[in-house]
């Protein structure tokens, strides 16, 4: 730890007062306020892109950003024991709730300027442009034809959930082909070219812990995921991860496109687009992946529970789907 302090005020040029664990973090107090330190898993030049799109969107009037402090020498990070570190200033606040429908909406507002700001945005020279335009019709076939494969390998298993898998099996896979087929049919090519023409770029991890509410400001976090992608991306899993709370509740959703409206514009395609994101199993895809490829991670028990709730989700989904019609 006293090497760490060392580093930190040899880089950034800081008195350190002290330095404790925080999170999964540290969190070092200094002469200038308390800062995050940050062991953080990106290349130099992947966080030269990341440090590059929240300087883009400061510099276009969106300071809800958890900010680099740069270091001496002007670097977004340093090196230390082979790795690469980042320093942020406190945030003093609360992780959102998306049971809270007031958090809701101020997240749903954030994105959207987020969004607004991003665009324009030209990577640095050198650094290492994460762009994910034009590869989601790739990504549902590849899920899909994993959904077949693991049906294939639960054929040959006796277990509980190998026997849960292959009974709605033929539904998710039925889905799968489904969405693959619209998306083929609507305007996602034209939307991802139009955004790649923009230079807009997506958060990709927009969830609960990554949004603070500190005071009246919201303070949007981690980047680690940031790319190239459609807006509707974002939306479409924030909209996924609020209605897992509230049995897709079509009214709650209302809340984040009527909110997420007020400050960026989603038109016709961009809705039709997004109902075929949250139409695709992907949930489906995770677990029974996770079962088959890393199921030492959790017991048995635990998967054919998280499974059995992907299934329960099923009616209320397909609902939601029917009323989603309101959006278009």
């Amino acid at each position: 730890m006293q090497v760490l302090d060392k580093e930190i005020a040899e880089n950034y040029g800081l008195d350190i007062k002290n330095i404790v664990p925080y999170k999964d973090t540290w969190l070092a107090v200094t002469q200038q306020g308390r800062k995050v330190v940050r062991k953080i898993p990106l290349s130099p030049g992947r966080l030269k892109f990341v440090h590059g799109a929240k300087e883009h969107l400061i510099c276009n009037g969106f300071t809800g950003v958890d900010r680099y402090l740069c270091t001496l020498s002007g670097e977004p990070f340093f090196n230390f024991d082979n790795s690469c570190y980042t320093l942020i200033d406190f945030v003093d606040g609360r992780e959102s709730s998306f049971d809270n429908d007031g958090d809701v909406q101020r997240a749903a507002i954030s994105l959207a300027e987020m969004h607004r700001a991003s665009r324009g945005y030209v990577a640095p020279a050198g650094c290492k442009v994460q762009n994910d335009l034009g590869k989601l019709p790739v990504y549902f076939k590849k899920r899909l034809e994993d959904i077949k494969k693991l049906k294939k390998q639960a054929k040959k298993g006796t277990g509980r959930f190998d026997q849960l898998f292959l009974q709605y099996a033929d539904f998710f896979i039925d889905l799968g082909e489904k969405s693959i087929a619209e998306l083929a049919a609507s305007n996602y090519d034209r939307l991802a070219e139009n955004t790649g023409k923009e230079g807009l770029f997506c958060h990709h991890d927009y969830t609960h812990h990554n949004i603070m509410m500190a005071g009246e400001r919201t303070v949007i976090m981690n980047f680690d995921y940031c790319c190239h992608e459609l807006k509707v991306y974002d939306i479409a899993n924030f909209i996924r991860r609020k209605m897992r709370k509230c049995e897709w509740d079509i009214s709650k959703s209302e809340i984040i496109i009527n909110s997420y409206n007020s400050r960026e514009k989603l038109d016709e395609n961009d809705l039709d687009v997004m109902r075929i994101i949250l139409q695709f199993p992907q949930k489906f895809w995770r677990v029974i992946n996770r079962y088959y490829n890393s199921r030492r991670s959790w017991s048995e028990k635990s998967f054919v529970n998280r499974l059995q709730e992907v299934i329960d989700e099923t009616g209320p989904h397909m609902q939601f789907l029917k009323d989603y019609s309101r959006f278009c």
